[in-house]
């Protein structure tokens, strides 16, 4: 791929998702293009640039999701989901139990790998989860990726890669030559399309969100957007993992680190946003100033925050209330 045509692509790539990639994701781009130039039946890299040019969105979106850096697996980074399982949902647990209500949002989910893990991961420790209110919503922006993470199907390469032997026995079933996932954590999932460059209105704000390597690919400017969308959509206390050695824009605004857990930052009670003309918080269009009470007097882990017992539902921007 000619350097101009590689210039060009990635400035596709900057205003229409966001991403702002270097010049040593060449290679990688490059090999996906002429994926896709075969694919397609493009008879040159050129030929394909040519109709880019011309406008067509139809084929823009589909060279985008052709060139979405995915780097996915089950249980991805085993300390994180060590400590996921050891730490956050027993402390979300005791948190939540007048409740009974848990939700988690899995950002760049990709193929879904992740945001089955999550649900195994819930299964084995909040136990009777039946009894409990859980939605785990997986978001990306390849409509690819969403189909298979909805069909919950994976190759015995693709199960192997993070699970042993117990774990996919006791969460999958063979399907012909391949797994799918049981029907008990599928129901605790939902899959959609969503770009990160447009907004998005949950009904419920999320005690967990994770969205792990996928700010580093976007511009400071950007990232310091998506870092202030997704703290306003998270309870106040509630956990934020990151990819590791993730460097974000603001996100000391809205987080701080938990000590001796790589990746996890937790929500702070409350943001206050400093003005040149003083404004109230509604007609700045901001949070207001959120405050969680005190947890009840049982054991909690070190540096943990108190959390609200149950979580928030957002019924207008900035306005929370208690289910």
């Amino acid at each position: 791929m000619k350097k101009s045509d590689f210039e060009y692509i990635l400035g596709l790539l900057r205003k229409y998702a966001g991403w702002e990639l270097s010049e040593d994701k060449y290679f990688v781009l490059d090999r996906k293009i002429y994926n896709f130039v075969r694919e397609k039946n493009y008879s040159t890299v050129e030929d394909l640039i040519a109709e880019l040019r011309m406008g067509q969105k139809t084929l823009l979106w589909q060279v985008i999701e052709a060139l979405t850096l995915s780097d996915t697996c089950f249980f991805r980074d085993y300390k994180v989901f060590s400590g996921f399982e050891n730490r956050i949902l027993p402390h979300l647990r005791e948190a939540n139990r007048s409740a009974r209500k848990l939700r988690v949002w899995s950002l760049g989910c990709s193929s879904g790998q992740e945001t089955y893990s999550i649900a195994i991961s819930i299964k084995n420790r909040l136990f009777a989860v039946s009894d409990w209110d859980i939605k785990i919503i997986g978001t990306d922006i390849s409509t690819t990726s969403i189909s298979k993470a909805q069909k919950g199907l994976y190759t015995s390469f693709e199960i192997q890669m993070g699970m042993n032997a117990r774990t996919m026995i006791d969460n999958f079933h063979q399907d012909g030559d391949m797994w799918q996932v049981n029907r008990n954590i599928m129901e605790m999932v939902e899959f959609r399309r969503y770009n990160m460059l447009d907004d998005i209105t949950f009904s419920d704000a999320f005690d967990i969100i994770f969205c792990r390597n996928v700010l580093r690919f976007f511009a400071p400017e950007i990232q310091s957007d998506m870092i202030r969308s997704i703290y306003k959509n998270q309870v106040p206390g509630g956990f934020l993992y990151l990819g590791m050695g993730e460097n974000v824009v603001d996100l000391d605004k809205y987080y701080d680190p938990i000590r001796g857990m790589k990746c996890l930052y937790q929500a702070k009670l409350s943001v206050i946003k400093t003005e040149t003309t003083p404004k109230t918080a509604q007609q700045a269009g901001e949070s207001v100033p959120r405050e969680a009470p005190a947890m009840p007097k049982f054991v909690r882990p070190d540096n943990l925050k108190p959390l609200a017992s149950g979580t928030l539902r957002k019924i207008d921007p900035g306005t929370y209330r208690r289910n």
